[in-house]
């Protein structure tokens, strides 16, 4: 079953209109509509408040029993996730999160975009810049970084991130472990 029926049939369980579903998440339930059908992929943030509203844990949402864990994964084969609020979109570089110890994404930021304020969490984070100038902010350290560059940090510092640049930029992000 697909994370988009996962959700709708959980919902359904629960007796959740779209309506009180998004308000529970704090998006719209025309949001919700297209997660539901497949339209739209919830950031990491979304999904984890789909998963706690609905009572169910993020890796049974993500996981697919059917799907083996793939050893290989093309460009077309990978999960896209979509940032709510903002234009950052990322594709998840292996096939299922559920069972790994980091969670690598291909993140795009694209030109004046941001990470919508500091984050923090347990875990550690690495990236190398393929393409563009991004400006990341890790404690009280600040940094440009431009293609080649790379970065190494502990989540638990409060870290921030924005596209300074006159071209998207293009990453490979890492977080250990995964988030979601």
């Amino acid at each position: 079953m697909e994370m988009s029926e996962k959700i709708k049939v959980q919902r359904k369980k629960k007796s959740l209109t779209l309506k009180a579903l998004a308000e529970k998440v704090g998006c719209t339930d025309a949001y919700i509509s297209q997660i539901e059908t497949g339209k739209a992929m919830p950031s990491i943030s979304i999904l984890k408040k789909l998963a706690e509203s609905l009572d169910i844990e993020v890796k049974d949402l993500l996981s697919d029993e059917k799907q083996q864990d793939k050893i290989f994964l093309t460009k077309n084969e990978r999960t896209q996730i979509i940032y709510p609020g903002s234009h950052i979109k990322a594709e998840l570089l292996v096939s299922k999160i559920s069972n790994k110890m980091m969670e690598p994404l291909y993140k795009i930021v694209p030109v004046g975009c941001d990470s919508q304020g500091e984050h923090r969490h347990n875990g550690e984070e690495f990236g190398y810049i393929l393409k563009g100038k991004l400006e990341l902010r890790i404690g009280s350290q600040t940094a440009v970084l431009e293609a080649g560059d790379s970065f190494y940090f502990s989540s638990l510092l409060p870290h921030y991130y924005k596209n300074i640049g006159d071209v998207d930029v293009e990453t490979i992000w890492v977080v250990a472990p995964p988030v979601l």
